[in-house]
């Protein structure tokens, strides 16, 4: 069996292992257009305001490949795929044929259509090559400089927290009402908010670009409002689009991004996993679905028609800034119905917070700002939507901790 991972990222990564695990004799090709070994996404930041090399932040050496029997195809572009013939066509004028093929592409940063915005200075940030354009700019235009972050989700705040551990002056600009929009609410957001300010970063909600200006380089933001923000160098964080190019090349079904069934499977012997794919609907863009996805898919491909995919539970669990942050399940219901009841906790000084959304008693989603410790607790008190009714009182006190409740062991 000969199995073709297109895409060398967390859901190419995942299924190659899964594959291997359920398939100790198949042939695994993994080709990427990218000329480096995998690495987390997270990890760009360090690149930015760290001096490493790219090698620094890879999580397997060429050796985890060679060990593990996975054939490793870099700079390599795919043209299309042939899924009648089960040909794939390379960008070279090569061919190779495959049983079974993993469409694991990813996607890209979503760029505005904002007058000026391929001005010399707007970067995006989606891989290394990204890290380092914004790294020599950063060195180009020296310390104690305006930037601009269009986007207030995780990445636009990792990256001005980035620009401010490098001494530049960055200024966070969000079209919704509050930071991260969809794994907050408006009271967390505030909290968060002032963490940032208090450290010399300038955040804008509720604020839209008119357009970028510069000549050889980038010199102002300007807001609808006609508000005026210096800047030599914008980062655009706003949202990704999944790579379809190849689906629509290859004549495969996409809208999102590639539509897939219960099964991952797109059409016969052709899946896709992660950011690429749309599954009833939704294209999720985070990790934790991608590797549920990956795996799921790779299931099938070595064993076709033995998982199946019911969705993902929408978690974020990572650090922000510094800060232990975890979103998981449904953290914004209408609080104005009355089956949903809403516990929180906060000592917004230690920029502490904790959002419990309880439904008939039981937990269907969790924030936890600053807290260290309760992520996988989280998780599972959400997944299993717990029972909780006994320790309500309890919950509203910040420093109890949902690990010192015997609610659920880890």
């Amino acid at each position: 069996m000969k199995y073709v991972i297109i895409g060398s990222g967390i859901a190419g990564i995942t299924a190659a292992k899964t594959i291997r695990s359920l398939d100790s004799n198949g042939e695994i090709h993994i080709y990427s257009d990218e000329e480096t070994l995998y690495y987390p996404k997270p990890k760009l930041f360090d690149l930015i305001y760290e001096n490493l090399k790219a090698r620094d932040i890879y999580y397997y050496d060429s050796f985890w490949y060679n060990s593990n029997a996975i054939n490793l195809h870099l700079g390599v572009g795919i043209r299309k795929i042939d899924a009648k013939e089960h040909i794939i066509l390379l960008e070279d004028g090569g061919t190779i044929k495959y049983d079974r093929v993993l469409l694991a592409n990813g996607a890209s940063t979503f760029v505005p259509q904002i007058d000026g915005v391929y001005t010399p200075g707007v970067f995006t940030l989606r891989n290394i090559s990204d890290a380092f354009k914004i790294k020599r700019h950063s060195l180009l235009i020296g310390n104690h400089k305006p930037v601009v972050v269009i986007g207030g989700g995780v990445l636009g705040l990792e990256a001005a927290h980035a620009f401010m551990r490098n001494k530049l002056y960055p200024t966070v600009i969000e079209s919704f009402p509050y930071l991260l929009p969809r794994q907050l609410d408006k009271e967390g957001a505030d909290i968060l908010r002032g963490i940032f300010e208090n450290w010399g970063i300038q955040i804008k909600t509720d604020s839209f670009i008119e357009k970028i200006e510069g000549n050889s380089n980038i010199e102002r933001v300007i807001l609808s409002n006609g508000t005026i923000i210096k800047a030599e160098m914008v980062l655009l964080s706003t949202g990704i689009s999944s790579n379809v190019d190849l689906l629509e090349r290859s004549g495969l079904p996409y809208k999102k991004g590639a539509v897939v069934d219960d099964y991952l499977q797109v059409t016969e012997d052709v899946y896709a996993a992660g950011d690429v794919a749309e599954h009833r609907g939704i294209v999720y863009g985070i990790i934790p679905p991608a590797i549920e996805q990956a795996t799921i898919a790779a299931r099938n491909m070595a064993r076709p028609g033995s998982a199946v995919y019911d969705g993902s539970v929408p978690t974020n669990t990572l650090k922000v800034a510094g800060f232990d942050f975890t979103s998981v399940g449904n953290i914004n219901p209408d609080e104005k119905d009355p089956q949903y009841e809403i516990i929180r906790a906060k000592a917004p000084v230690e920029g502490k917070y904790r959002k419990i959304v309880l439904k008939d008693g039981k937990v269907e989603g969790i924030i936890i700002l600053g807290i260290k410790g309760e992520a996988v607790i989280a998780n599972k008190l959400v997944k299993m939507h717990t029972d909780v009714s006994s320790y309500k009182d309890k919950l509203r006190n910040i420093d109890f901790s949902l690990k010192e409740t015997s609610i659920i062991r880890e």
